[in-house]
């Protein structure tokens, strides 16, 4: 019988409304006690916040957000095309075809989000109350309904894509916990206040996320299982909505094929593959084995500065699909050595890469820290010529950007498999001072990945 005004929306403290026929006392006394209660909710209830005007100055950024709507989806951060073998020897059950970490403000909105962009405002009193919700697409059978990669026995958490054998994984950075169909929640914690108290809930609080991409044997009826398909499915393989006072989100614990309270104009991310990967099916290398830990000998701060360097040898093997062409153009097959990205942002600093993004030394993991030796590093050779490495997965940046041609090597023919053939190549590790620095002592301890792609 009593209501808040429209106010009551928007958090603002309001006076109930009061019919006018009642005039007892008793009802006055009840009517000034629902105003206490109806005081109190308003001002405890969350806001989504779309306009500048909303905040104060100093608060953080805000304009107007439409929520987890399918074409939403920013960049996974995967490369923008993956291979799948036209054999599946070469690409056996449960293969990761690409791995990528990406923020919060990077996926989940393909404008991207200003890392201070205020989502939502709410009460101080709200601080234990705030949660991250997140689940797969559990509603669409390319999305995230069906556990495939369990179907087929070594892909747990992963989930049909509309492309033929492959299968998503999301990983919640957070939490650490794998993305399923039940909603599961994060408390979100070091958020920022406003000059009253009031909580600020940022872009900049919600999880980032780790995507595994992997090939599986089982394909999915209806699933495109064509040479080639840039991801034009709209719908996202997850999502991550907000819940808090006056906010309806998810239950932790339900099922996201029938549970989506909230959805969508206040779920902050879509999480997809749309419009942002092309899957080609084609001829392939791939490596089998390799060396797995090249011990270098120990050398002096003497010996380095007068020239003299510490090296070891390394193999590769690797196998060929059958008609496979060598080279770093577009179509053709290619080498390279993936350093760390925190690797690569110390080269960058020392000044070793070129303007290709080629890398000329590989820096030892922690290099600066405590114990770490200073004014040295790894370079590969192949053929007895060093080699640019990799600063980042991305094709078609020659000799100079880290690829080579799958043959360009001194590789060997070690056998025959179905429908190609296996190799093998020696490679040569060598520590040695960089130009222009200073040496100094102590354990060098540097990783990368061998990568081969289809440019």
């Amino acid at each position: 019988m009593l209501r808040p005004t429209e106010q009551l929306i928007s958090c603002e403290v309001s006076r109930p409304t009061m019919p006018t026929h009642f005039h007892r006392p008793y009802i006055v006394a009840g009517t000034m006690l629902l105003i206490g209660l109806f005081s109190t909710s308003a001002w405890s209830a969350c806001t989504k916040i779309t306009a500048q005007s909303q905040l104060a100055a100093g608060d953080g950024t805000a304009s107007a957000w439409a929520g987890s709507l399918d074409y939403n989806n920013g960049s996974l951060g995967l490369p923008g095309l993956i291979d799948l073998s036209t054999n599946a020897n070469f690409q056996p059950d449960g293969t990761l075809l690409a791995a990528a970490t990406s923020d919060f403000t990077t996926f989940a909105l393909n404008t991207g989000y200003d890392p201070e962009r205020v989502l939502f405002r709410c009460a101080a009193a709200d601080v234990d109350q705030l949660f991250e919700m997140y689940a797969t697409n559990g509603d669409n059978d390319y999305g995230g309904k069906n556990e495939d990669g369990l179907i087929a026995g070594n892909v747990p958490s992963g989930f049909a894509t509309v492309v033929a054998n492959v299968v998503i994984r999301l990983t919640n950075l957070s939490t650490g916990e794998y993305y399923s169909r039940l909603w599961k929640g994060r408390r979100l914690t070091g958020l920022d206040t406003d000059s009253t108290g009031r909580i600020l809930v940022k872009a900049k609080n919600f999880s980032n996320l780790y995507t595994e991409l992997f090939r599986i044997n089982y394909i999915r009826a209806g699933a495109y299982n064509v040479a080639s398909y840039a991801y034009a499915y709209t719908q996202p393989n997850a999502y991550i909505a907000f819940k808090g006072p006056g906010i309806s989100g998810p239950v932790e614990g339900t099922d996201s094929v029938t549970n989506w309270p909230g959805w969508y104009g206040t779920w902050p991310a879509s999480i997809g593959l749309y419009n942002y990967v092309t899957f080609r099916r084609t001829t392939i290398c791939a490596v089998t084995n390799f060396t797995p830990t090249v011990i270098l000998p120990r050398i002096s701060v003497a010996e380095l500065n007068n020239g003299a360097s510490s090296s070891a040898e390394f193999n590769v093997d690797f196998q060929c699909q059958t008609g496979i062409t060598s080279g770093v153009n577009a179509g053709a097959v290619a080498m390279g050595f993936l350093v760390p990205a925190a690797n690569a942002a110390k080269a960058q600093t020392l000044g070793l890469i070129n303007g290709s993004g080629g890398i000329s030394h590989l820096v030892s993991d922690n290099y600066g820290a405590a114990g770490m030796a200073n004014g040295v590093g790894i370079r590969i050779y192949r053929n007895n010529t060093p080699i640019y490495l990799l600063s980042k997965n991305v094709t078609q940046t020659g000799n100079n950007g880290g690829w080579y041609g799958i043959f360009q090597g001194a590789q060997e023919i070690t056998g025959t498999v179905s429908g190609g053939n296996s190799y093998t190549e020696n490679f040569r590790a060598e520590l040695s001072k960089i130009s222009g620095q200073t040496v100094t002592a102590g354990a060098v301890n540097a990783h990368a990945q061998v990568v081969i792609r289809v440019q």
